[in-house]
């Protein structure tokens, strides 16, 4: 199965420690990794229809420095729909009103092509369908995502497309984070809130600990989304169903049944 993982901080981060966990997966999901980052308000996306554990361009992205921000979104993936190449690869980027959104899956759904609006898919899954329908619909309702109401509204949009199967996702503009879980509970969806006091932390599928308190400042914290726990750290399971919404690395809105 596919799996997501998200960032959002208050202040820009290097994600190495948690990357070089999240790599050690694609072994089970060898079909494709992505990460895409926030350098400014535009987005990069790096991705390749390969195994990230067997990618010197992976392994290089995991200490590269200028790999720095406060919104971060990585998958790896298992085909479900779509052939093995570079346009069905996650993440998935379109614009709308000046933002770069970005949008990563988990899951399989039974989803057309849409026949109408501006956004339409250059591959052929599932989730860049769902994504474009999203965006459609961002775009046709002139959502600008500004409170609590726009959220509600994002969450029910969801909703409705995980009626048709299988739904976890991560979707940015670059100012939210937005993670929701399906409403079955299908392959898991956790969080992480990282805050000081740091201290040494293990990663749990690689032999590998480091002291947080080394490479964290005191007055940086955030939030780590996952599919499965990615160190010791005790991580809180998504209510299926759930959509949470991230900004400036607090957790600004919960919205569920």
């Amino acid at each position: 199965m596919c799996e997501l993982l998200g960032f959002c901080f208050n202040r820009k981060v290097e994600p190495s420690f948690s990357l070089r966990g999240f790599r050690m997966r694609s072994e089970y999901n060898p079909h494709g990794w992505g990460l895409a980052f926030y350098p400014d308000k535009s987005v990069q996306v790096y991705k390749e229809p390969c195994p990230s554990k067997e990618s010197p361009l992976s392994q290089f992205l995991e200490n590269y420095e200028p790999i720095s921000s406060r919104i971060i979104i990585s998958h790896i993936r298992w085909i479900s729909r779509g052939d093995k190449s570079h346009r069905n690869t996650h993440p998935f980027q379109r614009e709308w009103d000046g933002r770069d959104y970005v949008f990563a899956h988990n899951g399989t759904l039974d989803m057309n092509n849409p026949e109408g609006g501006r956004y339409k898919p250059v591959g052929t899954t599932d989730s860049e369908i769902a994504f474009c329908h999203i965006m459609n619909r961002i775009s046709d309702e002139g959502i600008k995502f500004r409170d609590d109401g726009d959220y509600k509204w994002l969450r029910g949009v969801m909703k409705e497309i995980n009626g048709l199967g299988n739904f976890n996702c991560l979707l940015s503009d670059g100012t939210h984070l937005f993670s929701y879980h399906d409403i079955k509970g299908y392959n898991g969806l956790r969080q992480l809130h990282r805050k000081a006091p740091y201290g040494p932390v293990e990663l749990l599928d690689d032999d590998y600990q480091i002291d947080l308190a080394h490479e964290k400042k005191p007055d940086q914290e955030g939030y780590i989304i996952a599919s499965r726990p990615l160190t010791s750290e005790k991580w809180e399971a998504f209510i299926p169903g759930e959509l949470r919404v991230y900004r400036d690395g607090k957790l600004i809105c919960r919205v569920s049944e």
